[in-house]
């Protein structure tokens, strides 16, 4: 996808070029890795052809992917096109990246473990939009989807990128577009008319009406028969049918709006017709036989119809055939549909397969993993529990082929991973990807720990003061490791898999098992941030063996497996650990105490409670009792699994013990409970209950005024897209909070979902700082300026959008930075009708006993879908706030208030 718009919907993407060329052996070329390489650097290098080789089996491949202008700078003479579209400075500008960059830096990609590599649409494109104040150095925005832009180089450089990754073994991956051109032409609402909605004034019978070309001069539109056709009001265009003539879509559920209006703004291509179908056969086509492209990622594909995808891709003039000629016989071709489901929900599932086609018709051969992705950001980011993961795992083994699925953490259409989660939940998403069935898709910059969207990687770049190609830094050499692993475990890319647990009461054990030809794979990931027990896990080891450790992350020990093949042992904080069957015995004298603590049970020893909590509801105090048939043993009451935080208990001489359960915290809880008997490695049933508190230790309530989203001035103008509207406007803040929760309730003007946020509202991002009042914060607001209100400090942050919800400290803020994340986020839940948005935070695992003291101060802004504040500049225009003040502050509106 694409631009400086709603990330998921302004999917914008592009095509490529055409490319022939002969083939490269020049001298070898020594890798920091100490391997010989013949990469191809010039055309003159080139004696035999590399351009087309076989297709690779897709379930070993390691995909990096890159935007090209943000990636490596080869060749500076092409930066600057003369245009005012060169800008490194500003994110919405051309920053310099290009092909020969690419080239430059494949020993880099591969030494990370790469082994294809994806890359953002070469194409040419609209290099300055006046009507999105946005340029098309993402690539998507084709003015000719058959040559290279100029910013990137020429078909010969694109040429020499593809032999030179075919040489070392390596395949090119190209995103493709068809859904759309660039922001060309729209319809213009009577800016008089009081209430006008984008759409009202487009009049389905009357495409003339209103219609409007937004560009002039030297790329007023597309230089490419037939997408040149680009005027309504022209009877000759109007004929040709090229596009549709339509508006921006406003119900992405009008299945109809979806696949006929325009994608925010971008020009959008009529896919029915016989003359487009033809031209984007040929165009795509030819990339395959000109450039050695070996599959495609294809952009935006909801927004065109299913008949399209069936002649594209199967006709016999179509993409898979032409591929097969030049001997791909196993052409991928994977799909972004930008759709996601609600926990223990398959909606997103549904609508990616609907894309596979049916026998008679059938379409793409994969897609890309949405739903799995957005579920790795709920339960690695936002501390929700494992099992959510568990039932989106079990989902995408009912893809066709889930091994070809590409699967990713973090892309250039939505914010970092590491922009709301920490380097710890980091590295589990990523050890995750790369031990599960589908194709590993690392986003350039995550191997350097890169926290904004689209940074550049090269010096001089967008936010770029040095070059961050680092081979030695902590993410590169952990990427690296876990690509060691998979390609040297073929259990990895082609075993079934099979979850064993999954914590479902919070953070905590996501336990599965892969299996394959006799190899027996088991990976374990703690996602809380505190000890967790695994307590008679089935491995499906071998009793008594020590299984073979083939990657982990923190003080893990591995003990001897158990009698009946059950695992039992103490997962740190955050770690993971992947274990293999072998008998292999080389942990040392701490694995075989462990062991002695953990496997050595006594079958005849048990704990018991006396009664069966499981499954019931308490509003008081639980009164509980078991026994342990081992008199004057200490016992552990653990928790959600939090073995940090275990209670003490003391059996008497009978092995009674007894003990009382507050029930303190506000809301609807659920919780698990074990007693674990450390010195004899024996533990009760596991037990799950739900607490109900409705009674508030603390209330307080604040109204603010109606329209006063107008920045803290009085004089900001916000963003003049259609949807940006009085999403803004806090009316009123409520506040219950018991024990340890606190609910905040957020009353709105306006609450709007149009772009499909996963959160339930889009169109505005909330930023809240917590002040307690026994601990010295910080009174600087990152990120967004300002301080504090009324002398206060602030020691704990959230923010949370449409697609994304995090917390924040102040460790490691500075003005332009926000501090480190908490792993952990509010609970949320949206009520559209009354207006009202309601955060649940969680005390427990923040370690805040009480919120009474608390000051709370609510700011509004927006926030996109890269996960960016919206900029602040002198004038609005379509995605930016306007201040004809001098502030500089990305406060829209805000309150304060007291939890007294």
């Amino acid at each position: 996808m694409g631009t400086q718009i709603r990330s998921y919907t302004l999917a914008i993407g592009m095509a490529a070029s055409v490319m022939a060329i002969t083939a490269c052996t020049p001298p070898p070329k020594e890798t920091a890795s100490g391997t010989k390489e013949t990469p191809c650097l010039t055309a003159s290098d080139c004696t035999s052809d590399a351009l087309h080789v076989a297709s690779p089996d897709w379930r070993d491949q390691i995909i990096y992917f890159l935007m090209i202008d943000r990636f490596n700078d080869g060749d500076p003479s092409n930066n600057d096109q003369g245009m005012g579209e060169y800008n490194p400075a500003k994110e919405s500008h051309y920053s310099g990246g290009d092909i020969p960059g690419i080239t430059e830096k494949l020993d880099y990609i591969q030494e990370l473990g790469a082994t294809s590599v994806w890359l953002t649409p070469p194409v040419a494109n609209l290099w300055w939009s006046n009507e999105s104040s946005y340029g098309g150095y993402h690539g998507y925005w084709a003015r000719d989807f058959s040559k290279v832009d100029e910013h990137y180089g020429t078909l010969q450089d694109y040429q020499i990128l593809s032999k030179s990754l075919h040489q070392r073994g390596m395949y090119l991956i190209q995103d493709i577009v068809v859904n759309h051109t660039a922001p060309y032409f729209g319809y213009r609402a009577n800016a008089n008319k009081e209430g006008n909605e984008q759409g009202k004034e487009y009049d389905p019978d009357d495409t003339a009406a209103n219609f409007e070309l937004f560009e002039t001069g030297k790329f007023a539109a597309p230089e490419q028969a037939p997408f040149d056709k680009i005027n309504r009001l022209d009877p000759e265009h109007e004929k040709a049918g090229i596009y549709h003539w339509t508006p921006s879509i406003l119900d992405f559920d009008d299945k109809h709006q979806v696949t006929n209006y325009q994608l925010a703004n971008l020009a959008d291509i009529n896919t029915e017709n016989p003359e487009v179908i033809t031209a984007f056969k040929e165009i795509y086509r030819d990339w395959i036989e000109k450039a050695g492209v070996d599959a495609y990622r294809v952009d935006t594909v909801k927004y065109v119809d299913h008949a399209f995808w069936n002649r594209f891709f199967h006709d016999d003039d179509g993409i898979y055939a032409h591929a097969k000629k030049l001997g791909k016989e196993d052409f991928l071709a994977f799909g972004e549909v930008y759709d996601v489901s609600k926990p223990f929900q398959d909606s997103g599932e549904k609508s990616l397969k609907s894309f596979y086609g049916s026998k008679d018709k059938p379409e793409f051969n994969s897609v890309i993993g949405f739903p799995l992705y957005n579920e790795i950001d709920r339960v690695f980011a936002e501390g929700k529990p494992p099992s959510y993961l568990a039932y989106r795992l079990e989902q995408h083994m009912q893809f066709p082929n889930p091994y070809i699925v590409p699967n990713f953490v973090d892309n250039h259409d939505v914010k970092r991973f590491l922009s709301s989660g920490s380097l710890p939940d980091f590295k589990q998403a990523l050890s995750l990807i790369f031990t599960i069935p589908g194709i590993p898709v690392i986003y350039q910059g995550s191997e350097q720990a890169m926290r904004e969207s689209r940074r550049a990687m090269f010096k001089g770049g967008y936010l770029a003061e040095q070059d961050h190609f680092d081979t030695q830094s902590e993410m590169f050499r952990f990427i690296q490791k876990l690509a060691e692993v998979r390609k040297a475990n073929k259990v990895l890319s082609r075993g079934t898999l099979k979850v064993l647990h999954a914590t479902d009461t919070g953070s905590g054990i996501l336990a599965f098992r892969r299996q394959y030809q006799g190899d027996n794979v088991l990976v374990l990931m703690n996602t809380a941030s505190h000890s967790t027990l695994v307590n008679h896990l089935a491995s499906g080891f071998t009793s008594g063996m020590t299984p073979e450790i083939l990657f982990k992350e923190g003080n893990v020990q591995v003990p001897l497996v158990s009698s009946g093949g059950t695992l039992n042992m103490v997962l740190p904080a955050k770690s993971i650990v992947v274990l293999k069957n072998s008998q292999q015995q080389e942990n040392g004298d701490a694995t075989e105490e462990l062991s002695r603590q953990l496997s050595s049970r006594n079958d005849d020893i048990t704990i018991v409670l006396d009664d069966n909590i499981d499954g019931e509801v308490f509003d008081r105090d639980i009164q509980i009792s078991g026994s342990v048939t081992e008199p004057n043993v200490e016992l552990l009451l653990i928790l959600n699994g939090n073995l940090d935080r275990a209670r003490k208990l003391q059996a008497n001489s009978q092995g009674r013990f007894d003990f009382t359960l507050p029930v303190r915290n506000w809301g609807k809880n659920e919780y698990s409970l074990e007693v674990y008997a450390p010195e004899l490695g024996v533990t009760s049933n596991r037990q799950i209950f739900t607490t109900l508190v409705t009674r508030p230790e603390v209330e307080s309530s604040k109204q603010d005024p109606v329209n006063d989203d107008k920045g803290l001035n009085g004089l900001y103008q916000q963003p003049q897209h259609a949807n940006s509207q009085r999403q803004m406007d806090i009316l009123a803040v409520d506040a219950k909070a018991a024990g340890a929760n606190l609910e905040l309730v957020l009353t709105m003007q306006q609450i709007s979902d149009v772009w499909g946020p996963s959160n339930g509202f889009d169109n505005v991002a909330f930023t809240i700082f917590f002040d307690f009042s026994t601990v010295t914060g910080a009174r600087e607001l990152p990120e967004i300026g300002g301080v504090m209100p009324n002398g206060l400090d602030w020691e704990l942050g959230n923010v949370v959008y449409g697609w994304g919800n995090y917390l924040f400290g102040t460790n490691a803020r500075n003005p332009s930075r926000q501090g480190e994340r908490a792993g952990i986020a509010p609970k949320v839940s949206v009520d559209k009708e009354n207006k009202q948005i309601r955060l649940l935070y969680q005390g427990e695992e923040l370690g805040i006993p009480t919120w009474r003291g608390t000051n709370v101060y609510v700011t509004t802004w927006d926030i996109s879908g890269e996960g960016t504040y919206r900029e602040l500049g002198d004038k609005a225009d379509a995605w930016q706030f306007g201040d004809s003040g001098t502030l500089n502050v990305k406060i829209m509106d805000d309150l304060l208030l007291s939890l007294e």
